[in-house]
């Protein structure tokens, strides 16, 4: 099974951390988060790919995009 890893970066909302998990599937990532505050962003990882950064938003939906997300 592949090796994934969330990478949550110091972002006013929480504090980084890194959390590592083995799966068929990248998405048993979203069972992970569902601790994580609104508007939290983590990037995806499949050992050294990074396949995306996921953000929630205010509604607890949490959202995938292809380049790395900026808070602002």
């Amino acid at each position: 099974m592949p090796l994934y890893s969330l990478q949550f970066e110091d972002d006013d909302l929480g504090q980084p951390k890194r959390m590592e998990f083995t799966s068929d599937s990248p998405a048993t990532a979203l069972s992970l988060l569902q601790t994580e505050g609104v508007r939290r962003s983590v990037k995806l990882w499949e050992g050294d790919r990074l396949l995306g950064t996921l953000m929630r938003d205010r509604r607890g939906v949490w959202h995938l995009g292809k380049e790395p997300l900026h808070l602002s």
